[in-house]
């Protein structure tokens, strides 16, 4: 019997739609807890029976600007993120497509008005740029992160094991831009990845920051 390539899509759609759910609703925002995401998404990924690490390092991503400019953001340089990698080669992060959502303390007049899509597959197109420096290890010592973390650990394990499974034409992904395996993109209801495309397609793809 051959093994499966990538990750099921059923498995795509249960996963994001609950992580980013439950992690939002319990954070409040969770464009701002990148490692909180990771860790609830790698159980999810486990109580599927996929296998998958959270890797950290240099990542970064192309946002549309309120006047339609492009820029890179993301964290490199001292600052480091987090995403997942299953063992199927797939490069998995739930986080990318609310980046738009995320406070630039330093620059607050960095106002993005489009993100790229969540990503899920092993083809990482142009407009996402990601330099693993190693697993991480995670351990939360914020006592809010700990109750947090318990908080969505203990919903993804009540509701995963229960979803419905359902044929690939009724699959429901959570509503936000999502590039799946075999570079399936499914759009949100806001075509928001169709407009971050053509602005893409206009202005090309601007030099990388690392």
């Amino acid at each position: 019997m051959q093994e499966a390539e990538f990750t099921p899509l059923a498995t795509i759609a249960n996963v994001s739609r609950l992580v980013t759910k439950i992690t939002d609703r319990i954070s409040g925002d969770r464009s701002e807890f990148p490692l909180l995401v990771n860790c609830v998404a790698l159980e999810a990924l486990k109580l599927c029976g996929i296998p998958a690490k959270i890797f950290y390092g240099q990542a970064a991503w192309i946002e549309v600007m309120e006047d339609m400019s492009l820029v890179w953001a993301g964290c490199w340089g001292k600052n480091s993120h987090f995403w997942i990698a299953t063992n199927y080669g797939e490069l998995v992060d739930l986080n990318t497509s609310v980046s738009h959502r995320k406070k630039d303390h330093h620059n607050p007049l960095h106002l993005p008005k489009y993100s790229p899509p969540l990503l899920w597959s092993r083809e990482v197109p142009a407009f996402y740029r990601y330099l693993p420096e190693g697993v991480a290890e995670i351990e939360l010592t914020d006592e809010r992160d700990q109750r947090w973390l318990a908080l969505c650990l203990e919903e993804i394990r009540q509701k995963l094991p229960t979803t419905e499974w359902v044929p690939e034409d009724q699959l429901d992904f959570p509503d936000e831009p999502i590039l799946c395996p075999g570079r399936k993109i499914l759009d949100d209801a806001a075509q928001s990845f169709r407009h971050y495309d053509r602005a893409l397609m206009v202005q090309g793809i601007p030099e990388k920051p690392f």
